[in-house]
């Protein structure tokens, strides 16, 4: 039981703390924007991308840094320095002193130290537990993740209410601390890291090198062109099922915000039970099934207007209880495998390499989205995103991923 393990514990607690923070500030950092500094749609949409453009264009970089450095110091280097970020704001709104700028500055920072720590962090826990452990460890943490994503936003915006949006950034500030506090009991004794030449030529070399290692690898290329073509088809899915329940099934806000809040609450039910069905099935062929179950999920939704609110109502709550249950079940393989197929002082620049493109899709997605609805429909949209979604299966298949069970096998791990 990982739960006995002194020092996974300690990582994972305060791990499950700063995500609870970092889903208030979801709702808190716009609600800043909007309610003190008249921000619209535009400006809240700058302040949301400024917190992924890190991970687009400093995710190769970051990775690079995470192989040359120990990882434990990374992380307490990020979340002291998330903690200093988010805390600025509250503090200047007290003296009278906060600024949109400043505001739009620390989402900025908070995104680049957000990658620093979610590289050093996926790169940390393979060094931290057996090697049987690791689905163990990324199921518990994928858990972290659903639950704060249900939870985390309604408490964020009783906070907003109760406090007002700049007191309420203090709670998301408190969290970093906290995850400091307890990764600094953390006894692991970190192996030396490999040596490294300086300066940019050694730099450039070892960038190439992680896009070598990655695409060079049949698993993990295929595992992250799945991945990004999984995550352009949820992006996409996410943004036009806001304008289909508006235009075209007549919804309210509250409406549409019951039925996805409704149907994300499957996205705990999926991280309990994602070690166990990655372990019954295998990690290769739960992955098909996730993403052929995504596409179905997509299909679903423009079934929704054959009939009246109730109906409508009804399919949005499947099709996104499908959709959030499946998300974790998958992540907890793609990890595992990840982690499984990669040598330790390897895993930043493959991490690193991969966020520019996963991440990335979900920028992607909704631009799609809107092309083909101002081409076609906002119901074709939909069977677009499933096309997507099954695209991702075919990745799989042509990576030989869904042979791959508890194991990875040694001719498709990157040589140590």
């Amino acid at each position: 039981m990982l739960f006995r393990e002194r020092n996974f514990a300690l990582l994972w607690s305060g791990e499950s703390i700063s995500l609870l923070g970092s889903e208030v500030s979801v709702i808190a950092l716009p609600s800043l924007a909007v309610l003190v500094f008249g921000e619209g749609a535009l400006g809240v949409g700058a302040l949301v991308a400024l917190q992924w453009v890190p991970y687009v264009l400093l995710g190769p970089l970051m990775g690079v840094f995470t192989d040359r450095l120990r990882r434990k110091p990374l992380m307490q280097v990020a979340n002291v320095a998330r903690f200093v970020i988010l805390g600025s704001l509250p503090l200047a709104a007290a003296l009278g002193h906060l600024t949109v700028a400043h505001l739009y500055a620390a989402a900025l920072l908070k995104g680049v130290f957000d990658v620093v720590f979610q590289l050093a962090y996926q790169a940390y826990l393979p060094q931290l537990l057996a090697r049987e452990d690791l689905i163990d460890g990324n199921a518990k943490t994928q858990l972290s993740r659903s639950t704060a994503l249900v939870l985390g936003r309604s408490f964020g915006g009783g906070l907003v209410s109760w406090l007002g949006a700049a007191r309420a950034v203090t709670a998301d500030a408190v969290s970093y601390l906290v995850s400091s506090l307890a990764l600094a009991f953390v006894r692991h004794q970190e192996p030396r890291p490999r040596p490294a030449q300086r300066g940019v030529a050694a730099t450039v070399r070892d960038l190439k090198g992680g896009i070598a290692l990655t695409f060079g690898n049949r698993l993990l290329r295929s595992l992250t062109l799945m991945a990004t073509f999984g995550n352009m088809a949820v992006s996409l899915t996410l943004a036009m099922i806001i304008v289909f329940a508006y235009d075209d099934l007549g919804f309210s806000a509250g409406r549409i915000g019951l039925a996805l809040g409704v149907g994300a609450v499957t996205t705990v039910v999926g991280a309990v039970l994602s070690r166990r069905i990655n372990e019954r099935l295998g990690m290769g062929r739960t992955l098909v099934l996730t993403h052929a179950l995504l596409g179905l999920a997509f299909v679903l939704l423009p079934v929704a207007s054959a009939a009246g609110k109730g109906f409508a109502f009804t399919v949005i709550v499947v099709s996104q209880a499908i959709s959030s249950f499946t998300t974790p079940v998958a992540n907890v393989g793609i990890m595992t495998m990840i982690q499984k197929a990669t040598p330790p002082q390897a895993m930043g620049r493959v991490g690193g390499v991969s966020l520019p493109l996963v991440w990335g899709a979900n920028a992607v997605g909704p631009l799609l989205g809107s092309a083909v609805a101002a081409l076609a429909s906002v119901r074709v949209t939909f069977f677009f995103a499933a096309v997507l979604a099954w695209c991702a299966v075919v990745w799989i298949l042509l990576g030989s991923v869904q042979r791959i069970t508890d194991d990875v096998p040694e001719e498709l791990r990157v040589p140590a």
